[in-house]
């Protein structure tokens, strides 16, 4: 075999690697859910709530990306084949908190409307409700 069809080789085998490489570090699944991590803040939904829509930009420095246990009353629950999305407010409430169970994270008992659950996720924001992802239902 000629020294450039060896470089040549070489060189091909080097780019599959790194394109291995950049394709597990772009497309790695992230945990599923947050259950094996602390909360860093508990609070009850509606005092969430209420922070988001009296300073936002202050919630933000709070909330934005940390780890929460939220608390308060199932206002509705919807599903779809990945996702159980859970929406505490109180019923007086204009927003409340809408989180994100996936469904292949861990084996959810059933949820009901008006049930009081305390539910652990990740803080991602506030639009109109306030949004946690990547959600666990603690006990």
């Amino acid at each position: 075999m000629s020294r450039k069809a060896l470089v040549a080789l070489l060189l091909v085998a080097i780019a599959i690697v790194a394109a291995l490489i950049v394709w597990k570090l772009t497309f790695k699944k992230s945990d599923v859910s947050v259950s094996s991590k602390k909360a860093e803040v508990e609070i009850e939904a509606t005092v969430l709530t209420r922070e988001f829509e009296e300073n936002e930009e202050a919630a933000n420095v709070r909330y934005l990306g940390k780890v929460i246990t939220v608390s308060g009353p199932v206002n509705s629950v919807t599903e779809d084949e990945q996702n159980l999305s859970v929406y505490l407010k109180n019923p007086e409430d204009i927003s409340g908190v809408m989180c994100t169970l996936n469904k292949a994270s861990a084996n959810i008992p059933p949820i009901n409307t008006g049930d009081l659950v305390r539910i652990k996720g990740i803080c991602d924001g506030y639009l109109m409700d306030v949004k946690l992802n990547k959600c666990s239902l603690e006990k």
